[in-house]
C-alpha cells in the first residue's frame, strides 16, 4: 500500500512528457504547411516557418547555454545539463514558438488586409451549394 503514491508520482511524470509530445507533434502537423496564397505564404511561410522556426531554435540554444552555465555545479554536469534543458526546451517551446509565428503572420496578414483563407469546412459547405444550385 505504501508503494502507491511513489506509483502515481511516477505515473504523472511519465504521462507529462508524453503529453507534450503529442501537444508538440499536433501543433506542428497543423501549423507545418506551406502556404499558397498571399494569405497562406504570409502566414505559414514568413509567420510559422521564418519567426517561429528561428524563435524555437533561439530558445533551444538559449536554454542548452543556460543550463550548461547555471544548472550544471561541476564540470561533469555540464554537457548532461546543456542536453538536458535543451531538450526539455525544444519540446515544450517549439510548440509555443510555432503558434507565436502563426499569430505575427496572422496579425501582419490582418495589418496589411489580407483575407483570410476559408477554412476546409467552409469549403465543403461551398461544393455543397454549387452542386446543389446545378441539380
Amino acid at each position: 500500500m505504501h508503494y502507491v503514491v511513489p506509483l502515481l508520482g511516477l505515473a504523472v511524470l511519465l504521462l507529462i512528457p508524453i503529453g507534450l509530445l503529442i501537444w508538440g507533434f499536433r501543433t506542428c502537423r497543423l501549423l507545418w504547411r506551406r502556404g499558397t496564397t498571399t494569405w497562406g505564404r504570409l502566414v505559414y511561410n514568413y509567420g510559422v516557418r521564418g519567426v517561429g522556426a528561428s524563435n524555437a531554435v533561439a530558445w533551444t540554444v538559449l536554454g542548452g547555454y543556460f543550463g550548461a552555465t547555471n544548472i550544471a555545479t561541476s564540470a561533469d554536469d555540464i554537457l548532461r545539463c546543456l542536453i538536458g534543458t535543451a531538450l526539455l526546451v525544444a519540446l515544450f517551446g517549439t510548440p509555443v514558438a510555432l503558434g507565436f509565428g502563426y499569430w505575427i503572420g496572422t496579425t501582419m496578414a490582418s495589418i496589411w488586409g489580407l483575407e483570410p483563407d476559408p477554412s476546409p469546412k467552409s469549403l465543403n459547405k461551398r461544393l455543397e451549394r454549387s452542386r446543389g444550385s446545378r441539380l
